[in-house]
């Protein structure tokens, strides 16, 4: 079987992160989740991911700061923003810019269609690191 992503997700709705995290355990992902940035960024540091599932807009520190973060400590990992914030794209091309692999908008259509870009991203991450 092949080694599945390690994924960290950051996002400030606790419902999210726990729906999130229920289904990606449920299927042998390592996964570490927070709902603050902060502890997002130290997960980062110490769990290594593949894959940086992130919200835009979160009190404290915000996604795309946490984006340039992330880069720095794990320039490996492929962020996907999943966020309800829209501003007609504007946004989501400055985070595609800045080396977001993806960014998606909130609700997302399911979590299999979730997993099947994480899945994605991390076989593009891989080809990219290897």
């Amino acid at each position: 079987m092949a080694k599945k992503p390690i994924i960290v997700a950051i996002d400030d709705e606790q419902e999210f992160i726990n729906m999130f995290n229920d289904y990606f355990e449920l299927r042998g992902y390592e996964i570490h989740t927070a709902i603050k940035g902060v502890k997002g960024i130290e997960l980062i540091k110490e769990k290594k991911p593949d894959i940086v599932i992130l919200d835009l807009k979160m009190p404290g520190i915000s996604g795309d700061e946490v984006l340039g973060l992330s880069k720095r400590v794990q320039p490996k990992a492929q962020v996907i923003f999943v966020t309800a914030y829209n501003d007609g794209g504007k946004t989501k091309a400055k985070m595609l810019d800045a080396g977001a692999y993806d960014y998606l908008d909130k609700p997302i259509p399911s979590l299999k269609a979730l997993e099947e870009t994480i899945l994605k991203a991390y076989s593009q991450g891989s080809k990219t690191y290897n």
